[in-house]
């Protein structure tokens, strides 16, 4: 069998060339399940199941109805909300996903109809999952050639667990996940602006009015043996278009040799293993909240136990603020994120991101300890898969990438940090929030679909302090950490020079205003940040103050800024759960070592009592893979993530984790390491002694 929709003929509802994608949405879903902590219903569902699996000789795995994550009706819902603009609505909603959710009630596509905005016609899409999404794409091209439909939805999702024990050998993602795909002819071009919704991600602005983010061209499914290489047909429909331009070819991961014979004659994109469903649906998520300029994005995926052989084509119109069809610069590496941030923030901003405490020695430092660092690779090691999943603190995380705490995201983008949430949410990677957040708690952590942690100073007010300890723990936040290197902020040249204060257009609004008045009073060859430091922080604290926190919150304490031994031991001897090594990013005290030189000291002074991690200075997934030889059990980055958010918002957050984690893989693999279990000392050479 070998089905086919083609592009069709223009409708009453409008050419078919102005249907076309306007929106992508993905998010990875590591939170634990509400249904799961429901006992009442987990015992009904336990002889539900039972009942439902003995006919056909399956019993349920143990500890099956443990919390795992969401089940497909709660995913579908966020992606939902997130993908569909306020005040508009859908005519129809697929859903697409792999292993059918025996829960009862909770993923029909009768529920999801009823949540979803416009009520619209809802079909569900259940295979093995490979050819889901692409008969989804199916049903929606033929519903827009047919007319009178003028929004859809095409929504993929999966799950990491199986309730039962199906008896044959089941591809496992790594992870829940998700993405959405939102769908509308000519005249709905208006959802890439909604109206009232600041904190929802626009991954890619229109070119033009009347222009979507992409077109569909052709979606093909075959089933049956394949017949002919599954290359010559990717490269049949990479070539079946009206114009030579730039290709992207995404292909599963299962396509692997494919991906080979093509990357001469494409940029290929190889999906991870880790989503062996949505994989394709994720970098074409990702392909499109990128500057991406104008390219045919070809889609493949197969099946070879069942025979399933799916291809799709994307036509993507333009770029993000694009003038015409010059195509975007791509962003390859961290350093080409960092310039296009400069380019959209003042100098001024710019400054107060990018400097350092007087000479900044430090930041300097911080970066050529990493180029001290030699990798010792090892050969004919199976790196067929590398996997970057870690746990920290009991949350489970695609990548040990993570997203250090830094204040007033709304200083480099209007949507702050609930973009910066959406961005480390789509990537799966932790994100700590900082005190001095731009957007309250409560909603970056309804934007969240990832682990959060809110970073703390000792503020002088304690009832301050104790409020915003109380408002995370209820926000769901899992962990605080306590910075404890700023008994007074490092002499900032760059922003005493400036005058810097913070525009009355951005506050730290979980604090009282009286609290942060000072922050925004400019002065003549001052700081108003270090005035306010002086004022807010109490530098009188000392490890015995631990208590009190200890006493107020049973969330798992981190301090980060810890860069010595004899502070290690006395961080695990306090009680501390985990220790972020860090000198601020060279930003305190200037000539302080650098946090990769003092990393093994503190891993050794700690023997394992509580994780270790590490940021300052991280610039690539490479200098992750090192900092992870040294002990780190996470890596943070600071300046990198407002470059991605400056950049593009929560794309450009996910853009840039997502970078990272995959430079990450790539040493993996190039190294002979292919998870994390087995980066260790022996991976590289590094003296941490050696000068600065």
């Amino acid at each position: 069998m070998h089905t086919t929709v083609p592009p069709g003929p223009g409708t009453a509802a409008g050419p078919a060339d102005q249907w076309g994608i306007r929106r992508a949405v993905r998010l990875a879903f590591p939170g634990p399940s509400s249904l799961a902590a429901d006992t009442v219903h987990t015992a009904r569902l336990d002889v539900y199941l039972t009942d439902l699996l003995q006919p056909h000789g399956l019993a349920l795995n143990p500890g099956a109805l443990a919390p795992r994550g969401q089940s497909y009706g709660e995913m579908a819902e966020a992606l939902i909300e997130l993908a569909v603009p306020a005040g508009e609505g859908v005519d129809l909603l697929v859903m697409a996903y792999a292993i059918p959710d025996i829960t009862p009630g909770r993923a029909t596509t009768t529920y999801l109809s009823h949540v979803c905005p416009g009520n619209p016609m809802a079909f569900a899409i259940s295979d093995e999952g490979t050819a889901a999404g692409f008969t989804g794409l199916r049903l929606i091209r033929e519903y827009a050639r047919g007319g009178g439909f003028r929004r859809a939805l095409l929504v993929v999702v999966e799950q990491a667990w199986l309730a039962y024990d199906p008896g044959v050998p089941a591809a496992m993602p790594s992870g829940h996940s998700g993405v959405a795909l939102l769908f509308g002819d000519a005249e709905c071009a208006g959802m890439a602006e909604p109206v009232g919704e600041p904190d929802l991600p626009v991954p890619a602005a229109q070119p033009g009015a009347s222009e979507p983010v992409a077109t569909l061209g052709p979606v093909r499914v075959r089933a049956g043996a394949f017949e002919g290489s599954p290359c010559a047909e990717i490269e049949e429909l990479s070539e079946a278009q009206p114009v030579a331009r730039a290709q992207t070819v995404i292909l599963g991961a299962v396509l692997k040799a494919e991906a080979d014979a093509l990357a001469e004659r494409a940029d290929v994109v190889l999906a991870s293993p880790g989503r062996p469903f949505t994989g394709v649906w994720w970098e074409l998520a990702g392909a499109l909240e990128a500057e991406l300029g104008e390219r045919r994005i070809v889609l493949a995926d197969a099946d070879p136990d069942l025979g399933f052989l799916c291809t799709a084509a994307v036509e993507v119109r333009g770029r993000r603020g694009a003038s015409g069809p010059e195509a975007a610069q791509p962003l390859l590496c961290f350093e080409d994120y960092r310039q296009a941030a400069q380019e959209r923030v003042t100098p001024e901003i710019w400054d107060y991101i990018d400097g350092g405490a007087d000479t900044e020695r430090t930041i300097t430092a911080n970066r050529r300890a990493f180029a001290r660092v030699d990798l010792r690779p090892r050969a004919l090691v199976d790196t067929e898969v590398c996997d970057t999943r870690t746990t920290i603190l009991g949350a489970t995380l695609g990548t040990p990438v993570a997203v250090a705490p830094s204040a007033y995201h709304r200083l480099v983008h209007p949507d702050g940090e609930v973009a910066t949430a959406q961005g480390a949410g789509a990537a799966d990677a932790l994100y700590v929030v900082s005190i001095f957040a731009s957007r309250t708690l409560e909603d970056i952590a309804a934007s969240a679909s990832g682990p959060l942690w809110l970073q703390l100073y000792w503020l002088r007010r304690r009832e301050a302090l104790a409020g915003l300890i109380d408002r995370a723990a209820a926000a769901g936040y899992r962990a605080l950490v306590l910075t404890v290197d700023i008994p007074r902020m490092g002499r900032r040249l760059r922003d005493m020079r400036n005058g810097f204060a913070v525009g009355p257009e951005c506050a730290a609004v979980n604090l009282d205003a009286a609290l942060m008045a000072a922050a925004h009073m400019r002065g003549v060859g001052t700081s108003a940040l270090a005035a306010h430091t002086a004022q807010a922080i109490d530098a009188s604290v000392t490890w015995a103050d631990l208590a009190w926190l200890r006493e107020h919150s049973d969330l798992p304490l981190v301090l980060k800024g810890i860069l010595t031994a004899e502070d290690a031991r006395l961080a695990v001897s306090h009680g501390a759960d985990a220790i972020i090594v860090s000198n601020h990013g060279g930003r305190q005290l200037d000539g302080a070592v650098p946090s990769l030189v003092a990393l093994p000291e503190v891993v050794q002074a700690v023997a394992g009592a509580c994780p270790v991690m590490v940021d300052g200075g991280v610039r690539s997934g490479g200098d992750a893979f090192a900092a992870l030889a040294l002990g780190a059990q996470a890596v943070f980055l600071g300046r990198p993530v407002l470059w991605g958010l400056a950049a593009g918002g929560a794309a450009g957050v996910a853009g840039l984790l997502d970078l990272a984690t995959g430079e990450l893989a790539h040493t993996m693999a190039l190294a002979g390491r292919p998870s994390l279990e087995v980066i260790d000392r022996s991976a590289v050479r590094f003296d941490e002694r050696s000068g600065q």
